[in-house]
């Protein structure tokens, strides 16, 4: 017979998989609707500066007079270069300012949207540990929008993703490529393998602070749960 401790331990497991998952799911979709968004202003600007060059020479034809064959060539190379240029550029920069006081229910998005943005810059070494720390801000995004700022689990999480965390990427950033590669820690790791902990740190503590959110919310529901149990149990039984 199987022991009930372990079922409930297996069954707890299988749910924080399923959970886990999901929110693997939404972080994916959420980083396939920017990079959908973006490749779509792209083709919008392509297009705007065709339009912008095909209306001017209309303009050109209908006031100042017939189009030579000069001035249609240059059109012609102009309009092909500025809408390869506007398909390239991104747009202004809106990349999110990171700060630890930023309020903590806006740093989830703001971080995996900044977090998104630096993945050409770390190695595929890290790819994995990214794609988990953007599974919990999508479930800490939800669970901040419900806890006032001065909550302390809300204030540790201000400091370690508007201040360790950018700390972190920047720094192995700045690094050289070349430096990275022959740069061996004492313990025989090299930088990448650490970025890559620290990283590991960074998702581990997002966990531990999801779950302390979770708490008082799964302590509330237990509480309730028994005291409707008991009160409507003794009704029935008395109606009975």
């Amino acid at each position: 017979m199987a022991d009930p401790g372990t079922t409930i331990d297996r069954n707890e497991e299988r749910l924080a998989r399923l959970a886990r998952g999901e929110a693997l799911q939404r972080a994916r979709s959420r980083r396939l609707q920017r990079d959908a968004k973006r490749a779509g202003g792209r083709v919008v600007r392509a297009a705007s500066v065709v339009g912008a060059i095909a209306l001017g020479l209309l303009l050109w034809g209908l006031i100042i007079g017939p189009i030579g064959t000069t001035v249609l060539v240059l059109a012609v190379l102009l309009g092909l270069f500025a809408a390869v240029a506007a398909a390239v550029w991104d747009g202004p920069d809106t990349t999110p300012d990171l700060s630890v006081d930023a309020p903590p229910a806006v740093l989830p998005a703001a971080t995996d949207v900044w977090l998104d943005r630096q993945r050409r810059n770390l190695p595929a070494l890290a790819a994995p540990q990214v794609d988990a720390i953007s599974a919990r801000l999508a479930t800490l995004e939800t669970q901040l929008a419900q806890v006032p700022a001065g909550d302390p689990v809300a204030q540790d999480l201000s400091r370690l993703l508007g201040k360790h965390l950018p700390e972190l990427v920047e720094r192995y950033t700045r690094i050289p490529s070349e430096q990275r590669a022959r740069t061996i820690e004492a313990d025989g790791r090299s930088l990448d393998a650490t970025l890559v902990e620290g990283l590991k740190a960074v998702e581990t503590e997002l966990a531990r602070a999801s779950e302390s959110l979770a708490a008082s919310d799964r302590d509330a529901v237990r509480i309730q749960g028994k005291f409707l149990e008991a009160r409507y149990k003794d009704s029935d039984s008395a109606v009975g």
